[in-house]
């Protein structure tokens, strides 16, 4: 379990891994994002390739990260999403919040089309 970050040009990408249920994970996920977005960055890509489950508030974190990045032009957009975490986005209707890609090259070629950081 854990929070990965890298960089691809003028796109952060965070590399979550694990089960995010509401505790200190989800603490450490929210603080990572507010991290990036508190240093101007306006492209956040998380790549949750490795993440198995998230759980409501888990998944509040992602939309307030959504509204914040939206607020300042910027995007945020996922990848690698497992089957489990497919359903959960389906289900409460956040799966078209989100630019999502299948890898994490779709997602990078993704923001290259888009304006936002341009």
């Amino acid at each position: 379990m854990g929070i990965r970050r890298k960089t691809s040009g003028s796109i952060t990408v965070l590399q979550v891994g694990g089960e995010f249920f509401g505790g200190e994970e989800t603490d450490r996920l929210r603080k990572a994002i507010l991290d990036e977005a508190a240093s101007g960055n306006t492209r956040l890509l998380l790549d949750l390739s490795e993440c198995s489950h998230m759980n409501s508030s888990a998944l509040s974190v992602m939309v307030e990260a959504h509204k914040n990045y939206a607020a300042r032009q910027g995007e945020l957009k996922l990848c690698g999403l497992q089957k489990r975490m497919t359903s959960m986005l389906v289900m409460t209707r956040l799966i078209d919040l989100f630019g999502h890609h299948p890898t994490e090259a779709e997602a990078l070629a993704a923001f290259a089309v888009s304006p936002a950081g341009a």
